[in-house]
């Protein structure tokens, strides 16, 4: 998956987040701890708690501050029962306690931000798309995956050494008041929950962020795709039951714990046995019930939640509910997104690999199931694309022994469709091209050089054959039989050029001291019928048809004409463009196989064989006189050529004709 945008990397608001927790979590239990205990620490101290109520109750708070600093002035002997001014060594220690712990958190975010700065650059420089130095990038992918363990252990460290201090001055002997005991033992429990809880929020986001955010943009596609990048094992399963244990233990854990601290023990309250005042105000409506058995006995170890109590508790019990609420949204986002996203990846692979997309991989995100789904569909994929690829080169060499384009003729889409007998006909060109005398010319090489010899010459020849809309059916010793199906000046325009690349493998054997060859070319459009021939064992494509057999028979003649190109009259008849090309009338020839004669044409190559447009037309001057009986007028025109082009073959043979039928109408 390729992001169009590179997500932010952030760590310091996740640090404040789980802070902000922790404090919503202690410090309503402090609240509570402080109207429930601070009467009884003022008592303690030997405070006069009515006094104090009158004072405020009758008097503004600055009044009554002053009526008590008059009162301690007037009374000196009583000064020492106010607290006013006093703290005692229990409460310098929770100070302590407090300030180690602020101090601890403040080295925890300045040591998570030099830690995060890395990976903050790192996301920053992404998406400037500027430059990326080769060690930040190492850096960040080593210790990515990590973060989450060094982030909470970063967090935890600092609540952990300040809850050890804490614990130390909480439970060591003789460490103060009874009332003040219990509330500092109170406070560090909820404050070893509230930790607890933090550095968990910590690990899960950071986790989350992982593997859903920073993946994609800091690992290279081939860690992405494969499980090495999570290095642990894990089940879904694991995961649902974290979640449910954070989103209902802790609610459930949060209010026990308010309900627990909401109430007080009746005998730290009342003398034993209780008042018949006492009982009604505590039992109520249960009084007779109480009274009616034993238990009334036992009431002084039960307990009561008072007004104040009550209250608190309602508070404490909502501000647990309102973090629960937080806890509770976070992780059900991250489970389903940890369930979402990956599957919504796969799936979405799975889609694009149906559409022939192979190469989109998805990315291993978790190692649960998820992430072993996702490994499997790569490893899959890559197989399948493996596969795909060797079929590919199989097709591919299939094609070099059955040309494709055959297949295509036959309406077949694949080899493996092709049976036995299948046939089909169209009209199309037929192309041969031979080495004149090329039976002499292998018998002075071995049958290495031979096989070398020609398979240099073929590969100048069969690109210039697909070069023009061809396909090669077959190679006949040194001869080459190409077909043409859109038009015959496409075969007329590859023999051309491979008349042009026979004059550079001319140079070739030239400069490796071997003489030059020359070749023959026909061409004839007709008819045919495409076919597979052979029986079950061994089977092959061929051509069956007259206008084989013509090419072939035209491609002899080459040698007899001392004609690179010759063609038949029905072949120029379709030509699109005749005036593009030289060419020229050659004779009328009855070949062998066929009882019709067939008129056939020379075309010339250019820059090789081409005479000049003069000699062309003199030429047609010379064969009209000819075919109308004019032999002594295309004598001279031909003794002419004769002069211009003493190695035309196809004028010395005119000229020998018109000589022998004149030599006959003499002797008439």
């Amino acid at each position: 998956m390729v992001r169009t945008k590179i997500p932010r990397y952030y760590g310091l608001r996740i640090y404040l987040i789980a802070v902000m927790l922790y404090l919503l979590l202690v410090f309503p239990i402090a609240m509570i701890m402080l109207f429930k205990y601070g009467p009884y620490w003022m008592e303690e101290r030997g405070f006069n708690a009515q006094q104090f109520t009158t004072a405020l109750t009758q008097n503004p708070p600055d009044s009554a501050l002053r009526d008590t600093l008059a009162l301690q002035a007037e009374n000196p002997d009583e000064a020492n029962n106010f607290p006013i001014g006093e703290i005692d060594g229990d409460e310098i220690r929770f100070g302590e306690s407090l300030g180690l712990l602020l101090r601890l958190l403040l080295a925890s975010f300045i040591l998570g931000f030099a830690w995060h700065l890395p990976f903050k650059r790192l996301s920053y420089l992404k998406r400037k798309g500027k430059p990326i130095k080769k060690e930040l990038l190492s850096f960040c992918r080593r210790w990515l995956i990590y973060t989450p363990i060094v982030n909470s252990t970063i967090l935890g460290l600092g609540f952990g050494i300040s809850l050890i201090y804490m614990g130390y001055q909480v439970f060591q002997p003789e460490s103060g008041s009874a009332m003040s005991q219990q509330f500092h033992e109170q406070f560090f429990y909820i404050s070893l929950l509230a930790s607890f809880l933090s550095v968990l929020f910590v690990y899960f986001w950071q986790k989350h962020r992982v593997r859903f955010k920073y993946l994609d943009y800091v690992f290279d596609s081939l860690s992405l795709y494969k499980a090495n990048t999570l290095n642990n094992d894990s089940k879904i399963k694991y995961r649902l039951w974290i979640s449910s244990a954070m989103t209902t233990l802790l609610p459930l854990s949060i209010v026990v714990f308010y309900l627990f601290l909401s109430t007080t023990a009746i005998k730290e309250m009342f003398q034993d046995p209780l008042t018949q005042e006492q009982t009604i105000v505590l039992f109520g409506k249960y009084l007779n019930f109480i009274q009616m058995t034993d238990f009334e006995a036992s009431a002084h170890n039960l307990f009561y939640v008072n007004t104040i109590d009550s209250l608190l508790m309602f508070v404490g019990i909502f501000t647990g509910i309102i973090i629960s609420i937080i806890y509770l949204f976070f992780f059900v986002h991250w489970t389903t997104q940890s369930i979402a996203v990956p599957m919504g990846e796969i799936l979405g692979k799975m889609k694009e690999s149906g559409e022939g997309k192979l190469g989109r991989l998805a990315i291993v995100r978790t190692p649960d199931e998820f992430g072993r789904l996702a490994t499997g569909f790569n490893e899959m994929a890559v197989r399948i694309s493996r596969n795909i690829d060797e079929l590919k080169e199989i097709t591919q060499a299939n094609q070099r022994f059955v040309p494709d384009e055959f297949l295509q003729l036959m309406g077949k889409k694949s080899i493996t469709e092709v049976n036995l007998g299948d046939q089909v006909q169209k009209t199309m060109a037929v192309l041969f091209i031979d080495i004149h005398a090329f039976t002499s010319i292998s018998e002075s090489m071995s049958p290495r050089e031979n096989f070398n010899f020609l398979n240099n010459y073929l590969g100048y020849m069969e690109p210039e054959i697909r070069k023009h809309h061809g396909f090669i059916d077959k190679f006949i010793g040194d001869s080459i039989m190409a077909l043409f199906e859109i038009k015959p000046d496409d075969a007329i325009d590859a023999a051309i050029a491979m008349r042009r690349k026979l004059k550079d493998f001319n140079l070739l054997l030239k400069q490796t001291g071997r003489p030059e060859i020359e070749t023959g070319t026909g061409i004839h459009i007709g008819k045919l019928m495409l076919g597979v021939v052979g029986g079950e064992g061994r089977m092959e494509t061929t051509v069956i048809s007259d206008a084989v057999n013509l090419a072939s028979r035209l491609e002899g003649l080459t040698r007899e004409y001392n004609a690179g190109i010759i063609i038949s009259a029905n072949t120029m008849e379709q030509i699109t463009d005749k005036e593009k090309y030289t060419y020229r009338y050659l004779d009328k020839v009855l070949v062998k196989g066929r009882k019709e004669a067939v008129r056939i044409f020379e075309i010339f190559t250019p820059g090789v064989n081409c005479p000049s447009a003069s000699y062309i037309v003199a030429y047609h001057e010379a064969i009209e006189l000819f075919i109308a009986g004019h032999f002594k007028k295309a004598r001279e025109i031909f003794v002419r050529l004769l002069l211009e082009q003493p190695a035309d073959q196809v004028v010395k043979k005119y000229k020998q004709r018109c000589e022998q039928l004149l030599s006959e109408s003499n002797k008439i």
